[in-house]
């Protein structure tokens, strides 16, 4: 049943969601990550916020910071107030601290 619904939860949205011009904001960020991290995809409507996702990293002189990178994410996506933390957390963890 969830595995039906998650699509179908992207169909009826996608007509809302900015374009990929548009920089996207961290609720459709939420929503296209968590799409991802259950094994679908949100196609051309989700570029952008996948984009916006992996371009937030954090470096230094020696090079990239994964838990830096990981810190910043998830604040992002935590500007999402209705966002579940589970979710967010969910996401981190699979995504937070790979280099985009």
């Amino acid at each position: 049943m969830k595995s039906i619904m998650l699509p179908a939860f992207f169909l009826c949205i996608a007509p809302v969601l900015p374009s990929t011009a548009m920089a996207a904001d961290a609720c459709e960020v939420v929503l296209c990550m968590y799409g991802k991290t259950t094994g679908n995809d949100g196609g051309k409507e989700c570029s952008s916020a996948e984009r916006s996702f992996f371009n937030i990293v954090k470096k230094n002189k020696h090079g990239f910071l994964p838990s830096h990178t990981a810190d910043a994410r998830e604040a992002f996506l935590l500007e999402c107030a209705s966002a579940d933390p589970a979710i967010i957390n969910q996401i981190i963890g699979k995504y937070g601290r790979l280099r985009g």
